[in-house]
């Protein structure tokens, strides 16, 4: 963003925000007061030029009157510029709650099936999720979108052309601070929905019917005329007016139901529009953030334009919710079918077009969401794609979902084969499955085209497969083994059928006894680098250490340990070469005020 830390800029232009809506806040108070004195005159001048039949008393009302309209304009205009500082207040804040590490705090983000093959393993979408992390959407496209882009990797050429967009959004602050102020609320997806499905009606009403709801209320208002004129019986005008109130209650419900979609979400019309317009006005370099700008506009239209139309009629839509004096406009004048022809003319010119403009605002969001990573992050870095051969390097690596503050950064590097695999033992809650989760995060964030948490980190492209977390059902009649059995025949399936996959394991087949554990995960191992595959393995079987020497080199065995200081158990987190020498299974037991030397005596004694 700046020179000066992402904290110290977010809290800046927090502050200068909070410090405008704190001034107009103000404004807007004193212009209240003076909309109110202003009516209060036009009330007292009125009545007294009205009793006393004063002329200057009257201008005077009038003067006030007049006033007071401006004032109301100009109140209406602070308060939406007080909304607007208000929201963009809110943008760093939440950016703040972040970079704090709590995330956890704002809403969820994400979406991913629940049988995705890696999602909720490494914690990629829902409450406390990596997307809840990075995720500055506001459209449910956006959101989607993101969700997406975490879940499958991109082809080598599409995440190329996203790193070079990320880079040249990373420090367009303004740019990236107006996409969320303007989209509203945090909370509230804005959804495209109900406007595609509009665009997608079949079109009501045809060309003779837009003759007849022109012509007919002329024809009734000349006929009334003619009649009161003495030229025409009252019944002229009075039988076309009763054909022109069939016609208005033979197509009540198709306009009702049309304004319904347009209508009722025409606050997110004028989001979009903000948003959209905000897109178009923006200066782009990078390829790939061009195009998004020219596919926002429809049939060469502008969202300023296109947008624009659509907020002027939907607005006029409105009016159905104004019983009853809708109901005798449109008996008068076919109100209705006025603003549903030009509804329908609004869509024949840009409907077609409008998914894809919605589908760009997307993009950009899920890009800018990426970009603000690199940005606000000191430790986020763009990482390198290697197409030659497997690789995966990564150096100061940490988990993204951690505050910087908390983090351990370790070097991660598989042997330089096209078939690897690290082996991680070590003590209980002394990082395996963490470090697990932030290759998984990392690498998911590299293979869509986002930055990662590391000083440097090369990969290639791979799909993830996973098996940390398992979900026994009783529902289903899943046991966990069952369940974990299931996870794995999906990760070797996937080896054999589409190489190469970097698999993620953490203790692998926990349902069983000991030595089928071993053999099982010995002979999961061997298989997927048979087939290509690379990955980590976390486990307390130490014995699988062996695979460094049986496989030339293609497994290296790394640990995590913890030392005892003073009786108490203390983690650094780093990861070490080699095997793990001791246990603290028991240790941790004791501490939980588990006393152990009975059972220990009499097992020995027995």
């Amino acid at each position: 963003m700046t020179t000066s830390s992402p904290t110290v800029e977010h809290e800046k232009r927090r502050d200068a925000h909070a410090k405008d809506v704190e001034a107009l806040e103000g404004r807007a108070t004193r212009l209240g007061l003076a909309r109110l004195v202003l009516f209060l005159a036009f009330v007292i001048l009125g009545g007294s030029a009205w009793s006393r039949h004063d002329s200057l008393l009257g201008a005077g009302a009038g003067a006030a009157l007049v006033a007071f309209v401006v004032l109301v304009v100009w109140h209406a205009r602070v308060l939406g510029r007080r909304d607007e500082a208000e929201a963009r207040r809110a943008v760093h804040e939440r950016h703040l709650l972040r970079l704090a590490g709590r995330s956890s705090e704002l809403p969820p983000a994400g979406h991913a099936a629940p049988e995705h093959a890696y999602a909720v393993d490494i914690d990629l979408v829902g409450p406390t999720s990596l997307q809840q992390r990075i995720d500055v959407t506001h459209t449910a496209r956006g959101e989607a979108i993101l969700s997406d882009w975490l879940g499958a990797p991109a082809s080598p050429e599409v995440i190329r052309e996203r790193q070079a967009a990320v880079a040249e959004l990373a420090p367009m602050a303004d740019l990236r601070e107006s996409l969320e102020a303007l989209a509203g609320p945090a909370d509230v997806r804005l959804d495209a929905a109900p406007f595609l499905e509009f665009t997608k009606r079949k079109r009501l009403v045809s060309t003779p019917l837009v003759l007849l709801i022109h012509l007919m209320p002329l024809t009734v208002l000349g006929l009334f005329v003619a009649a009161k004129m003495g030229v025409l019986p009252d019944r002229a005008w009075a039988s076309l007016l009763g054909i022109q109130t069939i016609v208005a209650f033979a197509f009540k419900k198709q306009c009702t139901d049309a304004f319904q979609l347009v209508a009722a979400r025409r606050g997110y019309a004028e989001a979009f529009q903000r948003l959209l317009v905000t897109v178009e006005r923006a200066r782009f370099e990078a390829p790939a953030l061009k195009r998004l700008q020219e596919r926002v506009r429809v049939e060469g239209r502008l969202p300023s334009q296109y947008m624009a139309r659509l907020d002027r009629w939907a607005g006029l839509a409105e009016f159905y919710t104004q019983f009853p004096v809708h109901f005798v406009v449109d008996l008068m004048t076919l109100w209705d079918l006025h603003v549903l022809h030009r509804l329908e003319r609004w869509n024949a010119d840009v409907g077609k077009g409008l998914e894809d403009a919605f589908e760009a605002l997307g993009e950009l969001e899920a890009l800018c969401s990426f970009a603000a990573v690199l940005a606000d992050d000191p430790n986020a870095s763009l990482p390198e794609l290697h197409e030659d051969a497997v690789r995966f390097e990564a150096e100061e690596l940490a988990h993204p979902l951690l505050p910087a503050e908390r983090r351990v950064a370790n070097d991660v590097t598989l042997p330089g084969r096209s078939s690897a695999a690290l082996v991680i033992t070590g003590s209980n809650m002394a990082g395996k499955s963490t470090l697990l989760r932030a290759v998984g995060a990392n690498l998911a964030l590299a293979l869509a085209d986002g930055p990662v948490i590391a000083k440097r980190f090369v990969f290639s492209p791979v799909r993830i497969r996973a098996s940390m977390r398992v979900d026994d059902s009783l529902q289903r009649g899943a046991s966990y083994f069952h369940a974990e059995l299931t996870k794995l025949r999906t990760v070797v399936a996937d080896a054999e059928a589409e190489p190469p996959i970097f698999f993620l394991l953490d203790e692998m087949l926990r349902g069983t006894n000991a030595r089928a554990r071993h053999l099982g995960a010995r002979a999961i191992l061997e298989h997927l680098l048979a087939r290509g595959a690379v990955g980590l393995a976390a486990t307390h079987d130490v014995a699988l250490a062996s695979l460094e020497e049986e496989t030339d080199g293609r497994v290296r065995n790394v640990h995590f340990t913890d030392v005892l200081l003073d009786g108490e158990m203390v983690f650094d987190y780093r990861l070490r070469d080699g095997v793990v020498r001791t246990s603290n299974a028991l240790r941790l037991l004791q501490l939980a005020g588990i006393d152990l030397r009975e059972v220990d005596d009499r097992v020995t004694d027995g």
